[in-house]
């Protein structure tokens, strides 16, 4: 009874602080352990949260980058991370260190939402045998279903054809194209998936994408970073449902999509579409419990490249739209060389990218100038590494940069600036720039994809 006095009350509280703060102390002795890279100093529980900004994360980096170098450290809670900039140190952690650093860290909030080892498709997916089942199975089947091939970029004719309709519909008048952008490349990731596109003025179109665009608000930001630091609070009842509605939401619609193509899927009948394939491939891992072909990594797969896929394919439309506004004497050599090589009868094919140096240099430019994705997927390290001279302890969360790598004034003639000479040599012919990250390093199954929708 003493207890629950205000005098009583004392002791418990003093032994509560005192808890929290050698907790708080084990945590930050492991770094001590280790020649550590620096960073901002942590406050005691909460780390780093309130010392950066976490709604506009690449600027907040690029701040502490300035500061403490291209190895820093942060602490997000009771998490130790470790962010990645430049390009020397995302080559030897990526590329020399990459089986060290490919795994991906747990994601309270995303093993909420259902995304458990095993069921995560190929973006979030735990390095090891079930990834890289994925991984090979989604490289194979995208290429049968005509990437590089003529089935793929029929589909990006055709709704290339019905979106220039649609801008011929404006009448001439000012309007914002990322919606028909959105709704054309989504139609261009339906036909690959479910061999269906959808109609602009389609209301079920226009859900998908309202749906789609909140549940990507809902994983980034604040308030996804403190469930993520703090995971006791998922089990609050009805917080986490409604901070994530427009998630679930949106997974509801894919099941709906899902459910209409297994009912009409014929295994005696050669794949329709993405769906189809791994429905034969589910029929013949029955009975094989260490097979990742199962009904949720169905579910994650096609989650994957609809949300990974299509916002960053369409928002580089958007951006190569407003440089070729901005930049008329490029937008103008461009269409030089398309009425060189490809005329104005004939559509463009992907094999006319060999003969269009200078167009595929603007179309490089445009993702490293537009930069897309500044921060690639967390990694976590498998094993103590070592880069430029620090020590990064086994288990530490890895962030990386990818935004100093499009940006760094070491790798780039002119960083700032739009100049699609970055990507030609002296002679006028397309070069490859080893600086050149726009997703990752290591951009695997959904990169073919996107430079497919984008080509």
């Amino acid at each position: 009874m003493e207890l629950l006095t205000g005098t009583g009350l004392w002791p418990v509280a003093i032994f509560t602080v005192i808890f929290i703060l050698l907790v708080d102390l084990m945590h930050r002795r492991q770094r001590w352990n280790y020649r550590y890279p620096p960073g901002p100093v942590p406050w005691p529980v909460l780390g780093n949260l309130f010392q950066v900004d976490l709604d506009n994360m690449p600027y907040s980096l690029y701040k502490l980058q300035k500061r403490y170098g291209n190895v820093f450290s942060l602490q997000m809670a009771w998490k130790p991370m470790v962010v990645i900039n430049g390009l020397k140190a995302m080559q030897k952690v990526l590329v020399t260190c990459g089986e060290d650093t490919a795994d991906r860290p747990p994601v309270p909030i995303f093993e909420y939402l259902g995304l458990k080892p095993g069921s995560q498709g190929v973006v979030l997916a735990p390095y090891g045998p079930e990834w890289q089942e994925q991984r090979r199975f989604s490289v194979s089947t995208l290429r049968n279903f005509g990437l590089g091939k003529k089935s793929l970029e029929q589909w990006v004719t055709k709704e290339a054809g019905h979106l220039c309709d649609a801008f011929t519909d404006q009448g001439g008048q000012s309007f914002n194209p990322s919606t028909l952008l959105n709704k054309a490349v989504c139609n261009v990731i339906s036909s690959l998936i479910f061999a269906r596109r959808f109609e602009y003025e389609d209301p079920y179109l226009i859900r998908i994408l309202k749906i789609q665009e909140e549940s990507l608000t809902e994983v980034t930001g604040f308030i996804p970073e403190v469930l993520n630091a703090f995971p006791i609070l998922l089990h609050i009842p009805g917080l986490a449902d409604k901070v994530f509605q427009g998630r679930n939401t949106f997974m509801a619609i894919l099941d709906n999509l899902l459910t209409e193509n297994r009912t009409t899927w014929n295994p005696a009948q050669p794949p329709r579409n993405f769906i189809d394939a791994f429905l034969a491939e589910i029929e013949k891992a029955k009975g094989n419990p260490e097979s990742s072909f199962n009904d949720e990594n169905l579910r994650m797969v096609v989650a994957n490249l609809f949300t990974a896929g299509m916002v960053t394919t369409s928002n580089t439309l958007s951006w190569a739209l407003l440089l070729m506004i901005l930049h008329p004497d490029v937008q103008c050599r461009v269409q030089e060389e398309i009425d060189e090589v490809i005329g104005q009868v004939r559509h463009p094919e992907m094999a006319d990218q060999a003969r269009m140096p200078y167009t595929n240099a603007v179309i490089h430019e445009v993702q490293r100038f537009g930069d897309i994705a500044p921060l690639s997927l967390p990694r976590i390290t498998s094993r103590d590494i070592e880069v430029q001279d620090f020590l990064i302890p086994k288990g530490t969360i890895l962030l990386p940069n990818m935004s100093s790598v499009l940006k760094d004034e070491t790798a780039w003639e002119k960083p700032l600036r739009f100049h699609p000479e970055h990507f030609l040599d002296a002679k006028g012919h397309f070069v490859k720039h080893e600086a050149f990250m726009p997703f990752s390093a290591d951009n695997g199954a959904l990169w073919n994809v996107k430079q497919g929708l984008q080509g």
